[in-house]
């Protein structure tokens, strides 16, 4: 936080910008305006992006410089602090939601004339982020942009006809962000300013400002004293961000920059790779090579997976191969496969991971064709146990089938690829062209070409436990993308029980639900599911003995019918 800033220049090889903002108290006795801007470099500025921030605080409330300086403080301290791979929406909500619950909570404690501390502040960022910018607002600040499409206002003015606010920060248990985005591009400028400037400096003014002047500072200045000069008696604030040079679109340098290094080709064992030792090819396939070798530095046995030369040009496939590597690596969970740091200044790229001893999911369904509910409930608890990882990590695997998990030994599930995965931090934007995951598996809404979700990985699990139950897959299988349905409507449930009489009354009603075609109608949680799945009791089964023999046993039913026929038939005859 500061009243005035120097002129930052950020010279980067991606998004390069420049900065210059200026405050004072103007007409009043204080100055309750507080700005900040952090501007990040390196892998920060390919994760985080660069944050501008503007708070006002309520002139009718007794912390309110207090409020705005922790603000615009505390947002930045913490938005820095999130997860890597989260992304800048999920990131702020999460800090903006903190930062409102202590404001808020300031109201315990009392002043020294025994009033109710207020912590209320109005509360405008952008984060800069590739080539776009997010846009967070609450309260009656201004956010514009200008370029030579003219001067667009972004931001609304949540404040009465009289000007009385009805939103600000600390002021509710509970608050409500406007969130938006524009795409940016070079020589766009961003304002800032309080109401102080924007109520009493027009548009047109602040655009002959900014044409006249090269220099952001001096020009941030001039319109907090024009408002002034045209008679503004609040507190006057102007921050300016003017963006020179703009990223390529969805390129994110840190993950990608393992593009220069060089696919190995296919090995056989005795190959050296780095100081990996190859033992055994354990897959090969289209699209990747799988190797089991030894660690001849930490003396283990690992995993290497190798991309298949066939995607050496396949930039999409690549950056998705190099995004696996990335997740594997900042994941350290026992429900999820570990990918070890590559070796240091390696030519290749591959991906080094932990070998884990077991069966796949397919494996185990083929060996127990028909398992107990209760097994098949702790697998899934142990799915659930390791996408729920994924889901704190703003990750959402896209690609949850039976090869993707392996049974150890112990009965322990691990989920050992992650090829598929999109992550907040950089997919927040993006909707693939075509299904990322295997189609039978696929959500519906996923197959219409919406985007994946948490909720469509939860229909992709609930596909495995149907499966697990009966050996079929809910629907009818689509084997390529022609004979996707096209509607929800179109997409029919089996019922389970058609496969597995033995199984409890209710289980077609928990995994109808998880699997509704229309997302509107299925579970939300993974939590549902899993309570769902431990609520249907064993001795709930459907009655099979009080059937009729006809429907329990066609067969024997109507074997004895011909015997009961056959003896009314000899007595007939003998009685004659």
């Amino acid at each position: 936080m500061a009243n005035t800033s120097k002129l930052n220049k950020v010279q980067l090889n991606q998004l390069q910008m420049e900065v210059g903002g200026h405050s004072s108290a103007g007409a009043k006795a204080a100055n309750q305006d507080a700005f900040a801007v952090k501007i990040n470099s390196g892998a920060e500025l390919q994760l985080k992006g660069h944050i501008a921030v503007l708070a006002d605080g309520v002139s009718s409330a007794n912390c309110a410089a207090r409020a705005s300086q922790m603000s615009v403080c505390h947002f930045i301290e913490e938005y820095m602090a999130t997860p890597q791979s989260w992304s800048v929406k999920k990131s702020t909500a999460r800090v903006i939601a903190s930062l409102n619950n202590w404001l808020y909570s300031r109201q315990r404690l009392r002043t020294e004339d025994n009033r109710p501390e207020q912590w209320f502040s109005t509360f405008s960022a952008l984060v800069l982020k590739d080539n776009r910018c997010y846009l967070f607002h609450i309260g009656d600040c201004q956010i514009a942009k200008y370029n030579t499409d003219g001067y667009q206002v972004l931001s609304n003015q949540h404040a009465t006809s009289t000007g009385v606010l009805n939103r600000a920060l600390g002021a509710g248990k509970h608050i409500e962000v406007d969130y938006s985005y524009t795409d940016i591009e070079a020589s766009d400028i961003f304002i800032l300013c309080s109401d102080g400037v924007y109520n009493f400096v027009s548009s047109k003014v602040i655009i002959n400002i900014l044409q006249s002047s090269d220099n952001l500072e001096l020009a941030s200045q001039k319109i907090t004293q024009q408002a002034i000069d045209n008679g503004s008696q609040d507190n006057v604030t102007c921050l300016l961000l003017q963006i020179n040079q703009v990223p390529k679109a969805d390129f994110n340098q840190q993950l990608f920059n393992r593009q220069q290094q060089v696919i190995p080709p296919s090995m056989q064992p005795g190959v050296l790779l780095d100081h990996y030792q190859i033992l055994d090819i354990l897959q090969q396939t289209a699209r990747s090579h799988v190797y089991l070798a030894r660690d001849q530095q930490q003396q283990r046995l690992v995993v290497i997976k190798v991309p298949s030369v066939n995607f050496s040009d396949d930039r999409h496939y690549l950056q998705a191969f190099i995004k696996e590597g990335w997740i594997g690596a900042r994941i350290d969970h026992p429900s999820l496969m570990k990918i070890y740091p590559q070796a240091a200044q390696s030519q290749f790229l591959y991906h080094c991971c932990e070998y884990v001893e077991g069966q796949t999911l397919t494996q185990w369904m083929h060996d127990n064709p028909q398992p107990t509910l209760s097994s098949v409930r702790n697998i899934v608890q142990q799915l659930i146990s390791a996408l729920r990882v994924l889901q704190r990590l703003d990750v959402v695997h896209c690609d949850v089938k039976p090869d993707n998990f392996i049974i150890d030994n112990q009965g322990r599930i691990k989920l050992i690829d992650f090829g598929s995965c999109s992550i907040g931090a950089f997919d927040q934007d993006s909707t693939p062209e075509l299904p990322l995951g295997t189609l039978c598996y696929s959500a519906p809404e996923v197959l219409l070409g919406a985007k994946n979700t948490h909720q469509s990985d939860l229909f992709s699990l609930a596909s495995i436990a149907y499966q697990m139950l009966c050996g079929k897959i809910p629907y009818r299988e689509i084997t390529d993308t022609s004979s996707i349905p096209n509607g929800f409507s179109q997409w029919h449930y089996r019922p389970l029980r058609i496969h597995r009489r033995d199984l409890p009354n209710a289980i077609d009603r928990v995994l109808s639900e998880a699997l509704a075609a229309d997302p509107k109608n299925r579970y939300s949680h993974y939590s549902e599911l899993i309570i769902g799945l431990k609520n249907l009791s064993t001795t709930q089964t459907s009655n099979v003995s009080r059937k009729p023999l006809l429907e329990r046993d066609p067969i024997k039913f109507w074997r004895g019918l011909s015997a009961i026929l056959a003896l009314l038939l000899l007595a007939v005859l003998l009685g004659g």
